[in-house]
């Protein structure tokens, strides 16, 4: 498994918890079929990531709207930039019609998953907990 959560991991929001571990089976499977550079499994699972990252950061920023969570812009920043980056391989996996992923893009997808998670949606989870939403 390329990337684990445990316990340390979890908001405590479920909605975002289930969101979160939906993404990592993902990128898991991802970084399963660089043994096998599947061009039709990769296609499959990179569009599904682009998918459920629109819903996830959707789902987050609605509670952040619905909360006045007070780092709404600067979050969602980070959302439109990491959504861009993964859209921007998938465009390219379409147009080229070649593997475009690799170990250093899964690598900045674990980096940026763990550093989001603990500089951000902690805190941010912790928020809509505290305004009583669930």
């Amino acid at each position: 498994m390329y990337i684990t959560i445990t316990q340390n991991e979890l908001t405590s929001f479920k909605i975002i918890d289930d969101q979160h571990k939906e993404m990592i089976d993902l990128v898991n499977a991802l970084y399963d079929n660089l043994e096998i550079k599947n061009l039709k499994i990769e296609k499959d699972l990179l569009g599904k990531l682009v998918d459920h990252l629109r819903l996830h950061f959707d789902t987050e920023e609605k509670f952040m709207l619905e909360t006045k969570f007070p780092g709404y812009i600067s979050h969602k920043l980070e959302h439109d930039r990491f959504y861009g980056k993964i859209a921007d391989y998938f465009d390219r996996l379409q147009k080229e019609r070649r593997s475009v992923v690799d170990k250093e893009l899964l690598k900045s997808v674990k980096n940026w998953f763990y550093n989001h998670l603990d500089f951000k949606d902690k805190r941010c989870a912790a928020f809509f907990i505290e305004k009583g939403v669930s």
